[in-house]
């Protein structure tokens, strides 16, 4: 009955990719085509066994290695490109959802990031909250949609208000590590300690850049009792 009613939709009022822009097939059900999403690939091995960066060994990265993050892992549907030409598919999709509010973008990415790795059947996927204010300009939480896809597609429960802000953050992009990591100190805070207190946890979000967001939700969840903390993004900056 679904099927046939979004098939139905789909002839009615046609969709295009959110990518390229070519019409997409009735009751196809993603917002991107095929071409679009074979071109998103995971990240090229070897790499780094915890913040999951291409490295040039199986043995962790420098950075992991100076300063080893909370988390146990991290793993992303690809990497995002912003900069190297015309934007990668991923990135133009991931760009569509924060920016242009395309959110069924969300659910075709939390599914593939649904189907490309394993997760622990009894894990707890809690989003990356945005600050109030941020929330209330955007109007979604877009690591919220990502989660939600993911925990649809493989069973898994989403714990929305697990972790909060608890203050307001200055603006990320062109921040180093060491500024990111000032930037966060504190901000984040458990607020449904009894849901992951001696459970695993999968964070969700939509890039891991340098791992201090991550890093500091990681922090704040393990100290509130999470057994361990994997991360899953869509994105990942090289």
């Amino acid at each position: 009955m679904r099927y046939g009613l979004r098939f139905l939709a789909d002839l009615l009022f046609p969709g295009d990719c959110e990518v390229c822009g070519v019409p997409l097939p009735p009751g196809d059900g993603a917002c991107l085509c095929g071409p679009c999403r074979s071109r998103i690939v995971s990240p090229p091995p070897p790499l780094c066994p915890r913040c999951g960066i291409p490295w040039r060994s199986a043995d962790v990265c420098l950075d992991c290695r100076h300063r080893p993050p909370c988390y146990a892992r991290a793993r992303a549907l690809g990497l995002y490109l912003p900069e190297a030409g015309p934007l990668n598919p991923l990135a133009a999709a991931i760009r569509a959802l924060k920016y242009q509010a395309r959110r069924p973008v969300a659910w075709t990415l939390g599914a593939l990031l649904a189907e490309r790795y394993p997760f622990a059947p009894d894990a707890l996927l809690v989003p990356v909250p945005l600050h109030p204010r941020r929330l209330r300009e955007r109007g979604f939480n877009q690591s919220l949609l990502l989660a939600r896809a993911l925990g649809r597609a493989r069973g898994l429960r989403v714990v929305p208000r697990a972790l909060v802000r608890t203050r307001a953050t200055a603006a990320q992009p062109g921040l180093g590590r060491t500024e990111r990591e000032q930037n966060l100190r504190g901000a984040f805070a458990v607020r449904a300690a009894d849901a992951i207190r001696d459970r695993p946890v999968v964070l969700v979000d939509d890039v891991l850049t340098t791992g201090a967001t991550a890093n500091a939700c990681a922090t704040a969840l393990l100290a509130a009792g999470a057994t361990q903390v994997e991360v899953y993004t869509v994105g990942r900056a090289p």
